[in-house]
């Protein structure tokens, strides 16, 4: 019976494919919240805003992953979608206050009636780590409603 030894290189090889990769995989970042809204808006605009609030508010849905969702409020400022946070469906935003003090409601209503379209940063809660973080979410006007995907950076 030959005993049979393998290089440090072809170990190394083994235990990556075993183990799936050898690096941690990048938190989403801005092209992926930007790509999640992209959908979100085409799915608005092709089915309607009540089958995109199911989809939207759907935990275990394609429009929640990990840290990013859509989220989707009315020109009044009230949620009509939020996966990560369900509890602020049917609660306005105008008067939130972020983790900072700031009316992060306030700018993005700002943002959409003077642009239609762009983004906001505030303090948030991720809901993944369970951490107050900072927050860049793109906001877009969908007929009456608003759209917003959002990443966390350190």
């Amino acid at each position: 019976m030959k005993a049979r030894f393998f290089s440090r290189s072809v170990l190394t090889i083994l235990f990556v494919v075993a183990t799936g990769s050898g690096i941690a995989a990048e938190p989403p970042g801005a092209e992926d919240a930007k790509n999640l809204l992209a959908k979100a808006v085409d799915h608005m605009e092709k089915d309607g805003p009540a089958k995109a609030f199911c989809a939207f508010n759907d935990p275990a849905g394609p429009y929640h992953k990990g840290p990013l969702y859509v989220f989707a409020i009315n020109m009044d400022g009230v949620y009509f979608a939020h996966a990560a946070a369900p509890t602020l469906v049917g609660t306005s935003l105008r008067d939130l206050r972020d983790a900072s003090g700031q009316l992060f409601g306030k700018n993005i209503m700002e943002v959409i009636t003077t642009h239609g379209e762009g983004a906001v940063d505030y303090m948030w809660l991720n809901y993944s780590s369970n951490k107050v973080e900072k927050k860049h979410s793109y906001v877009k006007k969908v007929g009456e409603f608003v759209l917003g995907v959002g990443y966390y950076s350190r």
